[in-house]
């Protein structure tokens, strides 16, 4: 079927955009890897969710693969559509008034604008990526891990309702009380069962300040098992980590840095020898600061600013790789993995990324998890590779297969989307969005 076929006659009665665009195509047939490349026939700039259903229902009929895109923060080809038609969802970025303890919004919104609109009314999403680049539909469809994880499971438990635009077309609003099997299906399946398109999150009151440790240490199992304290007493807010290259003067190897939040409202400042009693982090080594609360949520910008400044957030290889790890593998997977790592394997801006969550935490029945374990340990390397340098991009690659050998190993299963600068699917006869 040629394009100008698809434009102009075989799907009628779209209020948004389907462009051929040689500029819009090229743009769609990238994503943030900067490795695969799959040029679509056309673009769709939806007005609504019923050019979704409607591109969905033509994508049916004819065989045409029809694919959603957010940001475009995939790193594998998953949002791209060699032939077909994608569904850039930025157009639907829509984020609605907030009430006393939700907000509805489309799901081509970033979850910066998100925060954006709630924020001022004093209130903010229970659990949030790291990187609020991402689009919400995308986050969704992946499940969605943050700091806050510990606490409240991910982004997709914290959903009252959606909007979702079926694999047959049908537009359709389901709930835990409405629609309840669709609902429960399309939230951290990577799209199998539908396309978001509009959300209502939960929001709970915004504190007015945070208080931010990082906690070096030396020794994996001791990291691990800090965290693990933590996530298991509450005492923070917000829980992660993160495995860095050692520095001159630090011998071979990785520090292991514990990032600990706790969120106050001004004068009452939180006790910190209390938050940081009974654990082992070097002493003398840590850092501590105080910040608003919206700048903690915004923590990762200044990073993203600097990687576009020197061009390669957009025109770097970003081989990135994420696993779920059981608790009692995780030190072993992890341990076994960095040996065989430098920096120069993660590459400029990358990082290594340790978040721990309980696994009961994990509601939403078919997200993704480290099922027979308490612990559930998203373990990710997120890579840069550089330019022009195949080699290089081929070992991540390699190590990449390898890191998911070794967790399927032990029960853990692959994570498509990053939680840290990380992503997620959708479909219709389809794959992603993000």
């Amino acid at each position: 079927m040629v394009v100008k076929t698809i434009v102009g006659e075989a799907v009628p009665g779209l209020r948004g955009v389907l462009s051929t665009r040689e500029a819009d195509l090229d743009a769609a047939a990238r994503d943030f890897g900067n490795r695969v490349r799959r040029r679509p026939l056309a673009v769709l700039r939806p007005a609504d969710a019923g050019d979704v259903a409607a591109v969905v229902r033509f994508g049916r009929e004819h065989g045409i693969t029809v694919v959603p895109r957010g940001a475009g923060h995939a790193v594998d080809g998953q949002a791209q559509a060699r032939d077909g038609i994608v569904v850039d969802l930025s157009s639907l970025d829509g984020v609605g008034e907030a009430g006393p303890d939700a907000v509805t919004v489309d799901a081509g919104a970033r979850w910066d604008a998100v925060a954006d609109a709630v924020l001022p009314a004093g209130l903010t999403p229970i659990v949030l990526p790291d990187h609020l680049g991402l689009t919400v539909g995308g986050t969704l469809s992946a499940g969605g891990f943050g700091g806050t994880s510990h606490r409240h499971g991910c982004v997709a438990d914290t959903v009252r309702d959606l909007e979702v635009v079926t694999r047959s077309g049908e537009r359709v609003t389901c709930s835990p009380t409405g629609n309840a099997a669709l609902f429960d299906a399309v939230r951290g399946t990577q799209g199998e069962h539908g396309i978001v398109t509009r959300a209502t999150l939960a929001l709970t009151r915004a504190p007015g300040a945070a208080r931010r440790h990082l906690l070096p240490y030396r020794d994996l199992g001791t990291f691990l098992a800090d965290q693990r304290r933590l996530i298991e007493d509450g005492r923070f807010h917000h829980v992660e980590g993160q495995a860095r290259p050692a520095g001159d003067g630090e011998g071979a190897g990785w520090v292991f840095v514990l990032e600990a939040m706790a969120a106050f409202d001004p004068p009452h400042e939180p006790d910190d020898r209390a938050l940081l009693a009974g654990l082992s982090h070097r002493r003398g080594a840590e850092e501590t600061e105080t910040t608003g609360y919206g700048d903690f949520l915004r923590r990762a910008a200044p990073l993203e600013a600097r990687l576009r400044d020197t061009g390669s957030w957009q025109d770097d290889p970003h081989p990135r790789c994420n696993v779920l790890l059981p608790g009692r593998h995780a030190e072993d997977v992890i341990a076994a993995t960095l040996a065989g790592l430098t920096a120069a394997d993660i590459g400029p801006g990358g990082g290594v990324l340790l978040y721990p969550v309980p696994t009961e935490r994990i509601l939403a029945p078919h997200a993704p998890k480290a099922a027979g374990d308490a612990v559930t340990v998203l373990f990710g390397l997120q890579r840069t590779a550089p330019r022009g340098d195949p080699d290089a991009l081929e070992r991540m690659l390699r190590g990449n297969e390898a890191l998911r050998e070794a967790a399927a190993a032990v029960g853990g299963v692959r994570y498509t989307a990053p939680t840290a600068f990380h992503e997620a699917r959708a479909t219709s006869g389809t794959r992603p969005t993000t």
